[in-house]
């Protein structure tokens, strides 16, 4: 494991800049690589005990001269299962900042600062992130960026308001979004390459594939074929983006609510999402597992599976597991066995759960040890034992938790 310094100098821009001027973003300051557990042996035998305390993250990204990482009172969490080979965590910090952060917590850094970044997620392969911030003036556009932030590229340039939902092709080449002109306008969905991003939009092919007459997005997916994109405004549908057919309304929406969260298999023909359902003996309304088989979707035929009544789900990278969130539990189902475990029970927070590219670990929001109405990262494994805090936050909030490569 690569050794980290206790403690580092954060340098900050020392001026905001007006929304008329490009946004500068900064290189590699470093919030946290003061560890924020002794999960490192050989590290933690040569750190001081006061090095021991992990730092604290500022309120806000307001740059200041020479700003100094203070160190928290709060003790350093329990030793986490992680590993700096298992890749990289990425959030967005009080809405306004990206953070990197390793799973074992001995090191976490801001990549952009500025900007409100928002819709984080990350490329099939884990090297690159895409998001949507602020652009020239107040368009909000599709960024890429490298794991450290060294290289960020803008991909759109619609100059729209509101842009949602950035989501990445499976050859990790090609970015759908939904966008309206005005903040609260009619959705349309475009798609745009990564390469001749430059030259948008006739160098990177962004162009409009379908106009919606819904205002509200409620996910999207492509197929691994890259030739169908599946979409919920409520009912989900599909285009096949080789023929331009258009499949409306192939799963309706229930009269409890919209389906959610559609999410296709890496390499099998199974979009999963969620459909909205009562439960009679609780009365609690949220989505069930259903799958259809995109290979017949003239005749779509629903199958229905595990019934956590979930908000979000998500494949792993090879398509071993199926991890659901509910507004405070993590559920992971091993689609090998068909077994599914609760690995995280009564979190503080909705957890936002993101499952490690080696498919070995999770992360997840819970409430601190010292604190739980303050929002931390946690890491468990996937059989749900032995769960760790990685960070030790004093304040702000944590959304748009992802994890890629390093």
């Amino acid at each position: 494991m690569k050794r980290f310094a206790w403690m580092m100098v954060l340098f900050l821009l020392a001026a905001c800049q007006s929304s008329s001027e490009p946004e500068v973003v900064p290189t590699l300051i470093d919030l946290n690589a003061i560890s924020t557990n002794d999960a490192a042996t050989a590290i933690a035998a040569a750190a001081t005990a006061d090095a021991n305390r992990p730092p604290t993250l500022p309120p806000t990204w307001t740059p200041t001269p020479e700003a100094v990482v203070q160190t928290s009172a709060t003790p350093p969490p329990a030793t986490p299962p992680g590993s700096a080979s298992s890749g990289m965590i990425f959030y967005v910090f009080n809405g306004d900042s990206i953070v990197r952060l390793l799973p074992d917590g001995s090191f976490e850094e801001l990549i952009r600062v500025g900007g409100a970044p928002s819709d984080l997620s990350v490329s099939p392969d884990g090297s690159l992130l895409a998001y949507v911030a602020q652009g020239s003036g107040s368009a909000r556009e599709v960024f890429v960026s490298s794991p450290d932030g060294s290289y960020t590229q803008q991909v759109s340039c619609l100059g729209f308001s509101r842009v949602v939902d950035p989501t990445w092709s499976f050859d990790g080449q090609t970015l759908a979004f939904a966008a309206s002109q005005t903040p609260d306008g009619v959705l349309g969905i475009y798609v745009a390459d990564f390469a001749g991003s430059g030259q948008c939009p006739t160098g990177n092919n962004q162009h409009q594939i379908v106009q919606l007459e819904e205002t509200r997005l409620y996910g999207l997916a492509w197929n691994p074929a890259k030739n169908i994109l599946f979409f919920s405004a409520g009912a989900i549908s599909a285009l096949n983006l080789a023929d331009g057919s258009l499949y409306p309304g192939l799963i309706p929406a229930t009269g409890f609510g919209p389906n959610l969260s559609p999410a296709h298999h890496p390499t099998a023909d199974r979009l999963l999402y969620l459909k909205a359902q009562r439960d009679s003996r609780t009365g609690q309304i949220g989505g069930a597992v259903y799958e259809i088989n995109t290979a017949a979707l003239d005749r779509p035929q629903e199958i229905r599976g595990i019934q956590v009544f979930a908000r979000s789900l998500r494949w792993s990278s090879r398509g071993s597991y199926l991890l659901l969130a509910t507004e405070r539990d993590v559920w992971l189902q091993d689609e090998r066995t068909g077994s599914s475990l609760a690995v995280v029970e009564g979190s503080n927070f909705y957890p936002q759960p993101a499952i490690s590219p080696d498919e070995t670990f999770i992360a997840y929001v819970d409430g601190g040890q010292a604190g739980r109405t303050v929002p931390q990262v946690y890491i468990v494994g996937r059989d749900g034992r032995n769960p760790a805090q990685i960070t030790a936050h004093q304040e702000g909030s944590i959304t748009d938790l992802v994890w890629g490569a390093r």
